[in-house]
């Protein structure tokens, strides 16, 4: 029974490493040039994600979809959340790995090939040959260590559990595609907007002091498409624009009034 249980710890162990909840720091100098202080990155409220590669093909969908993952939360945390990729024995030139990820369409916000970054370090890759981890907080908190392929659920709530944990804001757009028509305008101008969420907006008409001439309170609005219309026959000749409010966020467009 106990020769059962180490082979099942041992096979536990080669899929998804050692079970070490602290990062292990580094200052290193990416294929860039540029120079990174992990936990300085993490204390800032960083949330790093980061697959070491070969490279080869097999690596491709790894790290692909721990890309496109961490570039997921780009527009709701803007800057908050990097994705790393790493050669897994520091033995592939910079313009290799870069050319490979270029090739592959993968875009990392930085490359790496230094053997301070140690994948033994969250205990190798086992029968793999890749390995993905997420860091978060400044506790340097591991949240994520996977072994070979990854997927985007458990990926996604391991970065959000390191955002949480690191205090960040989510800092959400609101207001989707805000457009105006007609511009220039006669009479009528008509207000066309997307939101995310159900929100308490309204609509200021402002010229081009930033002195406001109209207020519309529109209200709380569901999730979704709005057109809202606005009669414009009072306002002279010149350029305005429309400030739209949506909570505590805004966007603003300009328009022009003919006569």
């Amino acid at each position: 029974m106990k020769k059962i249980l180490l082979i099942i710890l041992i096979g536990l162990v080669a899929q998804f490493g050692f079970a070490q909840t602290t990062a292990t720091d580094f200052t290193v100098n990416d294929c860039a040039g540029n120079s990174h202080h992990l936990f300085s990155e993490l204390d800032a409220g960083t949330v790093v994600v980061m697959t070491w590669v070969m490279p080869c093909s097999a690596c491709i969908a790894v790290a692909s979809t721990a890309a496109t993952t961490a570039q997921g939360f780009t527009s709701s945390y803007p800057g908050r959340v990097k994705f790393y990729l790493v050669d897994d024995y520091a033995n592939t030139p910079c313009n290799t790995l870069t050319s490979w990820a270029s090739t592959n369409a993968i875009s990392p916000n930085a490359s790496f090939s230094d053997a301070a970054i140690s994948m033994a370090d969250y205990g190798g890759t086992g029968n793999s040959m890749q390995k993905t981890v997420v860091l978060g907080g400044a506790s340097h908190t591991v949240f994520y260590n996977v072994n070979g392929a990854v997927t985007t659920g458990p990926l996604q709530t391991a970065i959000t559990d390191a955002l949480t944990s690191a205090g960040v804001t989510n800092y959400e757009n609101v207001i989707q595609e805000l457009t105006l028509f007609p511009s220039p305008a006669l009479s009528n101008i008509k207000i066309i907007y997307s939101i995310l969420k159900a929100t308490n907006i309204s609509i200021d008409l402002m010229n081009v002091l930033g002195e406001k001439v109209n207020k519309v309170p529109v209200g709380t609005q569901s999730p979704g498409k709005h057109e809202y219309q606005i009669n414009i026959e009072s306002l002279s000749k010149g350029v305005y624009f429309i400030k739209l409010s949506a909570g505590d966020q805004s966007q603003t467009v300009k328009f022009t009034v003919v006569r």
